[in-house]
């Protein structure tokens, strides 16, 4: 999301201002919330802000993951972020087998303590991008949107990355139950080296936002082609929900407006029929 550049300026004074109030060697404030007990970077206008000033994040999304898991499910996270996301669906699921990857370091830091402070030592954060490649990328750290730091040829760090594939052989899962995939325009990257887990992954829940897809160098057509290689029908997140069978979900989303907002969670599946739990 574009932020004009008074409002991203104030931010940033205000962010060092929150910062310094910690004293030199601070770097997270502790938030009891729905989502968790979290520790949260101040200077983050973005899940740390929702946090802080309103004691949740993305509650209705959690809920929908959480009505296609249990304490069997084995979960991956890519792009786990502090776990807003990933604790609550860990501790409420019950799951022993979830496996979640951040690249970045101080964002990482936070992801390992709110591992620890809610109790889920059974979840295996790795300090790793994920693409279609193995070595290692640059990556660009957003100061006052952490969740917004990507893939970047100018980026500040240098991170490992590996393909899904090989990320995951180590587990030797016979499936995927849930699959939570959220890079900032790098997905298309990310499924090109995700062709094993994909074809056996039963829920693929994706951020869709055409824009960022073509900052990162690929392209929507791209996504939705890779996509409907691996998953026969799609559910759209909402109030309502909605259910497209038998890839009718690519000829509606090539038909949204292609406008710079558009942002949606899909979750994909192979499902022939809806699933009630996950619609209206």
């Amino acid at each position: 999301m574009h932020v004009p550049w008074r409002k991203r300026v104030s931010r940033l004074l205000r962010g060092r201002l929150r910062s310094l109030a910690l004293s030199n060697h601070g770097f997270g404030v502790v938030a009891e919330t729905e989502n968790g007990v979290l520790v949260v970077d101040p200077r983050d206008f973005g899940v740390s802000r929702s946090l802080l000033s309103r004691g949740r994040y993305d509650r209705d999304a959690i809920a929908w993951l959480l009505s296609v898991v249990d304490q069997e499910s084995n979960i991956v996270f890519v792009g786990a972020h502090l776990g807003a996301v990933l604790v609550p669906v860990a501790v409420r699921s019950g799951s022993r087998k979830i496996v979640a990857f951040e690249p970045v370091p101080n964002t990482h830091r936070l992801l390992t303590l709110n591992l620890a402070l809610n109790g889920l030592s059974q979840v295996v954060a790795h300090q790793q991008a994920i693409g279609d490649t193995e070595g290692s990328v640059r990556f660009t750290q957003n100061p006052i949107n952490t969740g917004n730091s990507r893939v970047s040829n100018t980026g500040e760090i240098v991170v490992p990355v590996s393909t899904l594939d090989e990320a995951l052989k180590r587990e030797a899962w016979a499936r995927t139950d849930l699959l939570v995939l959220d890079t900032e325009g790098f997905e298309a990257h990310v499924m090109r080296g995700a062709s094993r887990t994909l074809a056996q992954t039963r829920y693929f829940y994706v951020e869709y936002a055409p824009d960022q897809l073509r900052e990162q160098g690929s392209t929507p057509e791209e996504f939705l082609d890779l996509a409907a290689s691996h998953f026969q029908s799609m559910y759209v997140h909402g109030s309502k929900g909605q259910f497209f069978p038998a890839k009718t979900y690519v000829q509606y989303l090539r038909g949204l407006p292609q406008q710079r907002a558009l942002l949606m969670n899909l979750l994909f599946s192979n499902d022939v029929q809806k699933n009630p739990k996950l619609v209206g």
